[in-house]
């Protein structure tokens, strides 16, 4: 993988736009970004979910019943926090992308963060894009992608959904093994910080 500066006195953020934790994480860095005149790049981290409970061997009766009730609890709070994270976007619901449309948002947000594109830019492309539909397929991204950066223009008219796929997949491997377990997670110098809460700590590392 090429060394796109990770170790740098930016602030890399890596997300995964389907998710509505990953997009407040990014309206809140970007205005994080504008109070603090701190450069900030966007990249997308697309991990596959990680199934350990497929691991365990069966238990007793008692104990796979205390499974199940720790998994529907554990769903339901996903669920009241993906709830929590839309109302934090004024969003009623949730958006869906197509498949074709993820991989081509995401290798959209790859070229951004490719040509510098700030944070401030970057969050208004990636807000306004869904609060606009409710299923997302290529047609949607791709205007999106224009209206913030026309020059994408040439490259689109050759892109190759699977070649972009497995290029995103090899990259989110490679930040894998750097220690990013999730999105949003943020990365300083090369140190890996989860989620979004670490800003206020950011804020002093990252000060002059």
């Amino acid at each position: 993988m090429v060394d796109y500066g990770y170790a740098s006195l930016s602030l890399h953020v890596l997300v995964d736009l389907n998710e509505p934790e990953s997009v407040v994480g990014i309206k809140a860095v970007a205005e994080w970004a504008r109070d603090q005149d701190q450069a900030v790049r966007i990249w997308p981290f697309l991990r596959e979910p990680i199934n350990t409970a497929a691991e365990v061997p069966k238990g007793t009766p008692d104990f796979e019943a205390y499974k199940a009730r720790r998994g529907l609890a554990r769903r339901r709070y996903k669920d009241q926090e993906r709830w929590r994270n839309l109302q934090r976007l004024s969003l009623n619901n949730a958006w869906t992308f197509t498949d074709a449309g993820a991989t081509l948002v995401h290798w959209g947000l790859l070229r951004l963060a490719e040509h510098e594109m700030s944070a401030t830019v970057v969050s208004a492309f990636v807000l306004g894009l869904v609060s606009s539909n409710k299923v997302l397929d290529t047609s949607c991204v791709q205007a999106a992608l224009l209206e913030v950066m026309p020059p994408l223009a040439s490259e689109m008219r050759g892109f190759d959904e699977a070649a972009a796929k497995a290029d995103l997949a090899e990259r989110s491997l490679t930040l894998s093994e750097q220690g990013v377990l999730s999105a949003p997670s943020m990365m300083y110098q090369a140190e890996v910080f989860s989620g979004i809460a670490h800003l206020p700590r950011l804020t002093a590392l990252c000060r002059p």
